[in-house]
């Protein structure tokens, strides 16, 4: 082991709270809310500016939340440039994030096998099973890609015989 890299019990993750200092697509207060990070165990390597925590690993800072086996965080210059939240092979549980989006509650649900969330272009990248919900609408897939900033989903099957799923809900009128 280098003497940049260290490993270390949850219950010493000072400096790798300092390392995630994200700025989500989610509510503008949600930046200023605690990070909160739960795991069995955890990797930080000041040098290279990465994170790795394996074992139920439970993320929250204000709306945000992931969820999944292992999360990778990669940072420059302290600033978050991409988490990937994956599970284990032949776990049955799926990598989950979800976040509110703006004031009037609308979340963003994610499930797959491995979710890549790249924070500065503000893009969700989901492989294996995935499932995105936003608002009532849900659409599923082997592949999603969802441009967060201009709200664009895109979906493959994989190239297997399974197909995409479309769920395209009315907006309830507040009369």
């Amino acid at each position: 082991m280098t003497r940049a890299t260290s490993i270390f019990h949850i219950q010493n993750l000072p400096i790798a709270l300092m390392l995630f200092c994200t700025s989500a697509f989610g509510l503008d207060s949600d930046r200023d809310q605690p990070i909160k990070i739960q795991a069995d165990t955890a990797v930080v390597n000041d040098t290279d500016g990465s994170s790795v925590y394996r074992g139920n690993v439970i993320i929250t800072q204000g709306t945000l939340e992931v969820r999944a086996d292992e999360v990778e965080i990669s940072t420059a210059d302290s600033v978050v440039i991409q988490i990937i939240a994956k599970t284990d092979k032949g776990s049955s549980m799926l990598a989950h994030y979800q976040q509110q989006t703006n004031a009037e509650k609308d979340m963003v649900i994610a499930d797959a096998r491995k979710i890549t969330y790249l924070v500065q272009e503000k893009r969700l990248h989901l492989s294996g099973s995935a499932r995105l919900q936003q608002i009532n609408n849900v659409f599923t897939g082997e592949l999603l890609y969802y441009d967060i900033g201009k709200g664009i989903v895109s979906l493959n099957s994989g190239g297997g015989s399974g197909r995409v799923n479309i769920t395209i809900n009315p907006r309830k009128s507040s009369q």
